[in-house]
This record gives structure tokens, C-alpha cells and sequence, in this order.
């Protein structure tokens, strides 16, 4: 059975993986239990939250399964630079996510809600895009892939994840829509939901 470059015969490698790992999936655990709704939010998740956990944790089968499927197209000819530059990337798009995540503050939950006296944050990434969190995932997901160093690894996770916030961002955008009123309505024509000047 074919495995990445990195999880047979390099033992630093594969350590370093597994400490990158668990530095960006142990916080998510403990944040989704922490950064909850309250009582008095209106919540409108409408099943979104457990497609995204769904997705994220296919994203990660799908990106082992592609290897063990596909060895031809495992990418051999430089692989270690490939896996450094994907764990710089994986921790970058998990670090830019985090940090977003605390520019929200406390209207930031992993269910989709409106809080009482929530109000549309402008500051930082959010003065560009409104999604910045899944901009950040989303980047995370091109990082792990490249740590396995196989051509459809690179992209196949995050395109599994990628479906899954594309419903997720409808069914937010509307929830806000209808929880802030004008204010959000005019800062969506201000902004891009994840890429400036492209999406």
C-alpha cells in the first residue's frame, strides 16, 4: 500500500505531520465546544455545522485515499521541499484563520447564529472579505494536501471542504441578512465573501 513520502522511511517527517496535526485540529476541537451560541442568539445553522465537520474530516480521508489509489501520480521529485512549504501553508492558513476568528470575538460560533446586540465587524481581514475564517481553512486544506505530496491530494481536500462552506456562506449570509438588516446588506456590496476582486 503507497503512503506519502513522509509517513515511511522519514521518521522526522512523519513527526513533524503528526505534530502539525494535532497544533491545528486539537484547538478546533476545544473551540467548538467553547464558541457556542448563547441562549438568547437566533440561531439559523440549518445543518450546516455538521456538514463542515463532515466535510473537513472527508477532506482528510479523500486526501489519504487518492494516494493509496492513484500512487502514479505521487509527486517524488522534490517531495521535501513540497512537504515544508505545505506544513508553512498549513499552519499559515490555520494561524490566519485563528486570528480572524479572535477579530470576531464573541459573535464568532461554530453554529450559525445572530447574537443579541451583534453588530458587522469591519476590522482586519473583514474589511475585504467576509469569510475570512473559511478563507483560512480552506488554505489549510492546499497545506495538508501538499504535506502528502500527491498531485490530487493538493487540491481534492479543499475542494471537499469548499462545497461544504459554499452552503454554509448562503445559509450565514442569509441568517445575517435577516439579523442585522441594512447594515449587513450594504457591507456585502462592499466586500467579497473570500478572494478580493474575485469572489
Amino acid at each position: 500500500m503507497t503512503m506519502p513520502e513522509a509517513f515511511h522511511g522519514h521518521p522526522a517527517y512523519f513527526a513533524v505531520w503528526i505534530t502539525t496535526f494535532w497544533l491545528c485540529i486539537l484547538p478546533e476541537i476545544v473551540l467548538s465546544v467553547v464558541m457556542r451560541s448563547g441562549k438568547n442568539a437566533k440561531k439559523s445553522d440549518k445543518g450546516s455545522k455538521a456538514i463542515v465537520i463532515l466535510a473537513a474530516n472527508l477532506a482528510m480521508a479523500v486526501g489519504f485515499i487518492v494516494v493509496i489509489a492513484f500512487p502514479n501520480l505521487s509527486i517524488r521529485t522534490h517531495w521535501r521541499a513540497l512537504f515544508d512549504a505545505g506544513i508553512v501553508v498549513w499552519l499559515g492558513g490555520t494561524l490566519f484563520r485563528f486570528y480572524s476568528m479572535r477579530i470576531l470575538g464573541r459573535f464568532f460560533t461554530y453554529d450559525v447564529a445572530v447574537s443579541t446586540g451583534q453588530y458587522v465587524v469591519e476590522r482586519g481581514p473583514y474589511r475585504w472579505i467576509r469569510h475570512p475564517s473559511y478563507l483560512g481553512s480552506l488554505v489549510a486544506n492546499v497545506g495538508l494536501g501538499m504535506t502528502l505530496t500527491h498531485w490530487l491530494a493538493i487540491f481534492l481536500p479543499a475542494l471537499c471542504l469548499g462545497i461544504a462552506y459554499a452552503y454554509r456562506i448562503t445559509i450565514e449570509e442569509r441568517a445575517l441578512q435577516e439579523g442585522l438588516g441594512t447594515a449587513y446588506s450594504e457591507y456585502m456590496q462592499r466586500t467579497w465573501r473570500l478572494v478580493p476582486f474575485v469572489f
